[in-house]
């Protein structure tokens, strides 16, 4: 029975290699004027850096580091007490990246990207990942009107995360990948299903739904 139960979870190990189905959730804000962040608890109050020199402690190797910086986008760290609590990274107006699979988007104009957040599991659940989020928007202001982010949707601490700092749903998108290729992808916006491709691509024409209104 052993040799069965360890026969049948290679035989999913190996499928789970071979297909791979995922699915995320696009969210927007719009960028407005500065107002009052509620910090996390526990230390003094956090300060946001945008992090311009690569560090030892930093979560990817050099090579990443640069190559990302070198393409447009930012990091930024929240911290206090000389201890970081949470980082995120930023894509600049007009930069193209990776989101899922080969998903792909270009941020708009006067819009910024927010991706690869983590926070210290020392102080998860104090609020910081909200107040990084609250930060970074407010600090894009006045030269950005869009704030965009994705997240997986089963990743419910983030993503309620995200609702308490003022992001709203976009669209949902899937996607499935087989042995390496993507043999189809699609999103869900206002109840309708579509290809996922263009919903990106129409972020950035100006096509983002927020809060009910159409920004162009």
């Amino acid at each position: 029975m052993k040799t069965l139960r360890r026969w049948i979870g290679g035989i999913k190990r190996r499928l789970s290699g071979l297909l791979e189905v995922k699915a995320g959730i696009m969210l927007s804000q719009p960028v407005l004027p500065e107002s009052s962040v509620a910090s996390g608890q526990g230390l003094t109050e956090p300060e946001l850096r945008h992090i311009v020199r690569y560090r030892a402690d930093l979560a990817c190797s050099e090579p990443e580091f640069e190559r990302r910086t070198r393409r447009g986008n930012r990091l930024y760290e929240l911290s206090a007490e000389g201890q970081w609590l949470c980082y995120g990274w930023v894509a600049e107006a007009g930069t193209r990246i990776g989101v899922l699979h080969n998903l792909q988007l270009t941020v708009p104009e006067r819009a910024f990207y927010i991706w690869d957040c983590a926070t210290d599991p020392a102080v998860r659940g104090r609020g910081y990942f909200r107040t990084l989020l609250k930060e970074i928007v407010n600090a894009h202001y006045p030269v950005s009107t869009l704030a965009l982010v994705a997240v997986d949707t089963g990743n419910h601490a983030s993503r309620k995360a995200l609702a308490n700092a003022g992001f709203r749903p976009v669209f949902t998108y899937y996607s499935v990948r087989f042995l390496g290729f993507v043999p189809f992808s699609f999103a869900l916006k206002d109840g309708k299903i579509t290809a996922a491709q263009p919903q990106f691509d129409g972020l950035r024409h100006g096509k983002a739904v927020v809060r009910g209104s159409v920004h162009s």
